[in-house]
């Protein structure tokens, strides 16, 4: 039964400004988390290493960064009888000047070791599984090259995969980014479909061919909710089966803290700590909602560095929350707009109502919908 480790966008080298002093840490991390994919490939004796684009962040990435590749791939070839499959992808595209051209006589010195796209070669042949890889990269960062359209599966192979790194279904507008439809990704022959491009974990449903997104194996941008994952494909008689993963060491987490009621920094930071639990690998994304109370001392960046050592790195949080009006910011309302009408009648409810709890209900209404009527976002 052939096994394949199916990894894409790992962006070795990439900037990651948006961690602030914590970029370098992360850039080393990325390098840590691919270590353990060329572990994981050896220990489980898989058949091949596919690499569905973007192991680059640049097409012309450091030399120290392409040297820590190449030895990690011969540390895989050496010790195991696994093939490796690169495919480049949109941020380390294939072209004149790019790094598989620059280093393509250093990666053919190496055993088993495969550049699709480069030097007219569009598959690589894996014997002892059976296995025929398939790909034809674009040459450029954006193209609509329909890069599956290309590729026809071996009749003699036991078994075919396509690699391909672009978009399945673009949204309109986005046709020059590699696109790939679902209907090309049905075409016979096929037993495995390697994709690489999205950086989440996604598994495209609605054809008889296993085609998976792995997403990035450690998290390089903010919004990567479902990165951290490889694939581990087998193919046997029954089919393929494709399992999910975790190999990140990082996690991204998400705090959404109504601060109403916070009297001080401490308190909204309690509240940040009791929603997602103190852990020093994780990156916590916030926000904070809510209306504040006027003579509350709390302060957003006060938090940050309040936050620091609870977590790997928190972002600076968005920002929904206000502070709560005064009578004298309310009686300045105009009575002609709809807001200023708002406080009058919410106000008579006021002073109609029956209990301390029920005007206390109706100050926090009063408050809210002012906020709202004046457009802004105080709703978790």
């Amino acid at each position: 039964m052939p096994t394949i480790i199916h990894t894409a966008d790992v962006h070795l080298g990439a900037p990651l400004g948006w961690l602030g002093e914590r970029a370098t840490d992360q850039r080393d991390q990325l390098r840590q988390t691919f270590r353990s994919v060329i572990d994981m490939t050896r220990d489980e004796d898989a058949d091949c290493l596919i690499i569905a684009g973007d192991l680059f962040d640049s097409n012309r990435p450091p030399a120290s960064t392409v040297r820590f590749v190449m030895r990690e791939l011969a540390r895989l070839t050496d010790g195991s009888e696994a093939h490796v499959i690169l495919l480049p992808g949109s941020h380390d595209h294939a072209g004149d000047g790019s790094v598989y051209e620059c280093y393509s006589s250093e990666l053919a010195q190496i055993d088993r070791v495969s550049v699709l796209g480069v030097s007219g070669v569009t598959e690589a042949r894996v014997p002892r599984a059976g296995l025929v890889v398939h790909g034809r990269p674009a040459a450029a960062s954006r193209s609509s090259e329909r890069q599956m359209a290309a590729l026809t599966p071996d009749p003699e192979a036991n078994h075919n995969i396509a690699v391909l790194h672009g978009s399945v279904d673009v949204v309109p507008g986005a046709s020059d980014d590699h696109p790939i439809s679902r209907e090309e990704l049905r075409a016979p022959g096929w037993s495995y479909v390697a994709l690489g491009h999205w950086h989440s974990w996604k598994e495209i449903e609605g054809g008889d061919t296993p085609a998976v997104y792995p997403g990035a194996p450690e998290i390089v941008a903010p919004d990567q909710t479902g990165s951290g994952y490889v694939a581990r494909v087998s193919i046997g008689h029954g089919g393929t089966t494709v399992a999910q993963v975790r190999v990140a060491k990082r996690l991204l987490a998400d705090a959404v803290i109504d601060v109403a009621g916070a009297t001080d920094t401490v308190e909204v930071a309690h509240r940040v700590r009791s929603a997602v639990p103190p852990e020093s690998e994780t990156i916590l994304r916030l926000a904070l909602s809510g209306l504040i109370p006027l003579d509350s001392s709390f302060d957003a960046r006060v938090l940050l560095e309040e936050l620091k050592g609870d977590y790997f790195q928190v972002l600076p949080p968005r920002e929904s929350f206000h502070v709560r009006l005064t009578d004298a910011d309310l009686d300045g309302l105009p009575e002609r707009l709809v807001v200023g009408r708002y406080v009058r009648l919410m106000r008579q409810k006021i002073d109609a109502a029956e209990s301390d709890a029920n005007r206390d209900e109706l100050e926090a209404a009063l408050q809210m919908g002012v906020a709202l009527l004046q457009g802004k976002d105080v709703l978790s």
